[in-house]
């Protein structure tokens, strides 16, 4: 649904422009230079920010918008957070002209829930322009209320937009109050030493986002090395197992392939082991083609290979095991009219959870059952488990 289709999210989207536009009017008052530089900078640092927020390897993205306005907004009050606000969503907007409404409306939530937990800090006995670590209760109550509010508007925004509501985790809120934590300490060092103190303040934000970045491309490379396989670049066995074990506790439809490559072992004798791992690389690209999207595909073992099909039932897997058995019968590898069969081939066992089985192991055995059944019979064949016929002989009647 559509900002423009969806009237009663439009109304309030205005309305809360409207809020933030005049209670920016109403604490209109001059500013002095200091203010107008901490303005300047912070705004800059909180456009960075916005454009290019750090990654959490959830995939949420971390904004470190909300500790420069409390220093900003404890500091030097309500009046310069909402032009240091104003001032950004408006580049924002001007950066990205077809997300215009959402940035507005950011900048109108951020602003209302800092005017809010203001209130709330200077009734804790808080006072604008200085930070008393003795006094925790003011502080503490602006980090909590500034957190409430804004999750309270972004809630109301979500379920008139899509009727959902947002959710929030542990580790979110724990990083919430890190980062404010960290903003207090900093908002005392801004207090004490003024414009030079604005300048470490960036400092200390730019190096949290450097770290931040490089600690998680870190971790986002050494999990991806962990969970594939060196080789093919498919996911390994051990990631196999995992999510199996995934899909199974889900308790939703799911089939499994397992697919083996036929005479794998002559191919080696005859070509040598770089030709043979060649063939597992180019066999593998051709099951990462040939599969929807959805499907995520393994090196389950030396020739042996798995797909774990979600929401697939009987028939869609079949259908898709017999796509791949021709796909691979008909490519044109190297070496293929050495091979026994005059081309390289693949023989694939299935199975269906929950239909032929009531846990992870089952699932997996099945399958495991079924492929051997059709490679004691006879190669090149799909097969479901034994005793039903095999496919590719139903398919050729």
């Amino acid at each position: 649904m559509t900002l423009k289709q969806n009237m009663l999210l439009r109304i309030y989207l205005y309305c809360c422009l409207g809020l933030f536009v005049s209670l920016t009017l109403v604490h209109l008052r001059p500013l002095n230079q200091d203010e107008v530089i901490v303005i300047l900078v912070i705004g800059l640092v909180a456009i960075w920010f916005e454009w290019r927020p750090i990654l959490l390897p959830s995939g949420e993205e971390l904004s470190l918008v909300s500790p420069l306005l409390f220093t900003s907004s404890v500091l030097y009050g309500f009046f310069p957070t909402a032009c240091i606000l104003l001032g950004s969503t408006i580049i924002l907007a001007c950066m990205k002209p077809s997300s215009w409404k959402p940035i507005l409306f950011n900048g109108a939530q951020y602003a209302l829930s800092v005017y809010l937990a203001l209130q709330v800090y200077q009734l804790a006995g808080g006072i604008i322009g200085t930070l008393d670590l003795n006094n925790v209760l003011s502080y503490s109550l602006y980090i909590l209320c500034y957190q409430v509010i804004n999750f309270l508007f972004v809630t109301i925004f979500m379920y008139i937009s899509t009727k959902t509501f947002i959710s929030t985790d542990f580790k979110s809120n724990i990083i919430y109050l890190n980062l404010m934590a960290l903003a207090t300490l900093v908002t005392k060092v801004i207090e004490q030493g003024e414009i030079i103190g604005i300048v470490l303040f960036v400092i200390v934000l730019w190096g949290l986002g450097i770290s931040y970045r490089t600690y998680y491309a870190l971790y986002n490379n050494f999990k991806i090395l962990s969970i594939k396989d060196g080789l093919t670049n498919l996911y390994n066995h051990r990631h196999f197992q995992e999510k199996v074990e995934e899909v199974v506790v889900l308790d939703r439809e799911v089939s499994l392939l397992l697919i083996d490559l036929d005479f794998f072992k002559l191919y080696n004798d005859q070509f040598g082991h770089p030709e043979g791992d060649k063939l597992l690389k180019e066999v593998s690209q051709l099951l990462l083609d040939q599969t929807p999207k959805g499907v995520d595909a393994f090196r389950y073992g030396g020739e042996e290979f798995a797909l774990i099909l979600p929401d697939f039932n009987q028939t869609e897997a079949l259908a898709l095991a017999e796509k791949l058995r021709q796909a691979i019968a008909e490519r044109d590898f190297y070496g293929a009219d050495s091979m026994e069969m005059g081309h390289i081939t693949v023989s694939i066992g299935i199975s269906t959870y929950p239909e032929m089985a009531d846990t992870k192991e089952q699932f997996i055995k099945n399958a495991d059952l079924a492929l051997y059944e059709a490679k004691k019979t006879r190669n090149n064949v799909v097969t479901y488990s034994p005793g039903i016929e095999r496919v590719s002989d139903l398919v050729s009647r």
